[in-house]
C-alpha cells in the first residue's frame, strides 16, 4: 500500500513537473511564434510591444506575488481577467505540487520502485499518447474546447478579440505546440524512469 501511494504521488509529480516545464518553455516558444505566424501583421504592433505585453501576462500567471494584470497595449475585460485569474490559480497549484512532492519522487527513485511498477509505468506512458491520438482524430480545436470545458466552470475562456485583444496574438497553434511540449516532457520523463527500471531488472536477473 505504501509503495502504491508513493508511485501514485510520483505520477502526480511527473505530471506537475511536465506542466511546469512546459509553462516556462512556452515563453521562448512564443517569441519564436511572433515571427513564425507574423503576429505583428495581425495586430499592427511591433515585436517589442507584443513581447513586452506577453511577458507581463506570464509574470502575472507565474509570479505568486503579482496580483494585478494590466497589459499596456492589450486591454482586458472583466471576463478575461477572471479567466486569467483562474489560470493563475491552476499554475500555482501545479507549482505547489511540483515542489511539495519532490521528496516523494526522490524516495521513489532511491527505493528503485520503477522496478516494482515496471509494467504500470508502461500503462501510464500510453495514456497521454492516447489523448494525443484523440486530439489528432477529432481536431485540436475540438480537443481545446473540451479541455477548457473540463477545467473551467464558466465560459470566460471564450475571448472576444474586441474586448480581449490579447487572444489575437495567442493563436491556437501556440497552444497546440505547448501541448506537444508537455507530451514530450511527460513521455521522456517516464521513458527515463522506465529504462532505469529495465536496467535494474536486467542487473537483478
Amino acid at each position: 500500500m505504501r509503495d502504491k501511494l508513493i508511485f501514485g504521488l510520483s505520477i502526480i509529480w511527473i505530471i506537475a513537473f511536465s506542466v511546469t516545464l512546459t509553462i516556462f518553455l512556452a515563453i521562448p516558444l512564443f517569441f519564436g511564434e511572433i515571427f513564425w505566424y507574423r503576429l505583428t501583421d495581425l495586430v499592427q504592433m511591433s515585436v517589442g510591444k507584443i513581447w513586452h505585453n506577453f511577458l507581463i501576462l506570464m509574470n502575472y500567471l507565474i509570479n505568486p506575488l503579482e496580483n494585478k494584470l494590466s497589459m499596456p497595449d492589450f486591454p482586458s475585460s472583466a471576463s478575461g481577467l477572471h479567466h486569467f485569474a483562474e489560470v493563475k490559480n491552476l499554475f500555482m497549484l501545479v507549482f505547489f505540487l511540483t515542489i511539495i512532492l519532490i521528496p516523494i519522487f526522490i524516495r521513489f527513485i532511491k527505493e528503485n520502485l520503477s522496478l516494482v511498477f515496471h509494467n504500470a509505468i508502461r500503462v501510464v506512458m500510453i495514456f497521454p499518447l492516447a489523448i494525443g491520438i484523440i486530439a489528432w482524430l477529432i481536431g485540436f480545436d475540438q480537443f481545446f474546447v473540451a479541455f477548457h470545458e473540463v477545467l473551467f466552470r464558466d465560459n470566460s475562456w471564450l475571448f472576444d478579440p474586441a474586448t480581449d485583444p490579447i487572444i489575437s496574438v495567442l493563436p491556437e497553434q501556440f497552444f497546440m505546440h505547448t501541448f506537444l511540449i508537455f507530451l514530450l516532457v511527460y513521455e521522456l520523463s517516464f521513458f527515463i524512469i522506465y529504462r532505469r527500471g529495465t536496467f535494474f531488472f536486467n542487473k537483478k536477473s
